[in-house]
């Protein structure tokens, strides 16, 4: 009987019935079309950047903390990889940079926010409009475009008809989880973000936790821009500005609180999921696309409300 009255723990699993209820939904008003095994790869493989990012997101938030700049920084490592792409650098080696280029800027924000102890949401505002400055100025606002066939096998080549993108998404999450919730390493980021002058005081090297989360956001932040730079063969400034919302946007609605040390990637990944739906929904229901933003605004909201809710409980 316990195990059964766990299960229906609405307050642990209710995320993951509604995803279920929409997938649902939605299958039955598309007849169908939605479960179709084209349009659940062209889900994975359009969500795949977001996704990414959500995972590094995913861990500041448990630590407690916020970074708005990774739509920015999303821009930028994919300017970095297109932009040694078009000089015929091995597409691996672009990748890597754009990446590192990513740490860089992740390890920033976390100096910042732990060194000069400025608050994660104005800290993390500053280095985005920082780093798109930095975009524009290198770029002079046009598009950085490669012609190398080969530099688009990360964003659009297959496996066995499985988006190269969409296997390193589903592999990044499973490393997240184990990471998360079988190791050390794990538990610390829970216990600090839960309570941080009582982790302080117990010897947990907090400062040092919460600088690794910032660079692992950054890190998150440069295998997307790589992403989505393989996809397009290009890259320039203004390349998905609203992008820091979706990953806000799946992170909070799957119920990782912004006060920090409860939530997890398993919740995340359910609101991806859950958002991709709504997004593909309103495609495929032909309903006006400008409701899109209205539906992810409602959801902010609601997901806020009910996180202070089931918190103060």
């Amino acid at each position: 009987m316990s195990r059964f009255t766990n299960l229906i723990n609405f307050k642990k699993y209710g995320i993951f019935y509604a995803f279920l209820i929409l997938v649902f939904a939605v299958t039955y008003q598309s007849d169908g079309l939605f479960v179709s095994p084209l349009n659940l790869r062209n889900i994975l493989s359009q969500w795949s950047p977001a996704g990414i990012m959500a995972i590094g997101m995913t861990f500041v938030i448990l630590i407690g903390g916020f970074d708005l700049s990774v739509g920015a920084a999303y821009a930028l490592c994919a300017i970095v990889a297109a932009g040694l792409g078009q000089y015929g650098l091995d597409p691996i080696y672009c990748f890597i940079f754009a990446i590192l280029a990513g740490g860089v800027i992740g390890a920033v924000n976390g100096l910042i926010v732990v060194l000069l102890r400025v608050n994660a949401f104005i800290a993390t505002l500053g280095t985005s409009f920082a780093i798109t400055g930095i975009s524009f100025v290198v770029t002079h606002n046009r598009p950085y475009m490669v012609w190398e066939p080969e530099f688009s096998f990360l964003g659009l080549g297959t496996f066995y008809s499985i988006p190269v993108c969409g296997l390193l998404f589903v592999g990044l999450y499973l490393c997240g989880m184990l990471v998360l919730y079988k190791t050390i390493y794990g538990q610390w980021i829970y216990a600090a973000g839960g309570n941080y002058e009582t982790s302080r005081l117990s010897g947990l090297p907090v400062k040092r936790i919460i600088f690794s989360t910032y660079f692992l956001s950054g890190l998150c932040a440069g295998i997307a821009g790589s992403i989505i730079a393989s996809r397009l063969s290009s890259a320039q400034p203004n390349i998905d500005p609203e992008i820091v919302f979706d990953i806000i946007t799946v992170v909070v609605l799957g119920g990782t609180s912004l006060a920090g040390g409860f939530g997890g990637l398993f919740r995340t990944l359910v609101g991806v999921g859950m958002v991709a739906t709504i997004d593909n929904g309103i495609v495929l229901l032909d309903v006006d696309p400008r409701v899109k933003d209205i539906v992810k605004g409602v959801i902010i909201v609601l997901a806020l409300a009910t996180d202070v809710k089931l918190r103060n409980k």
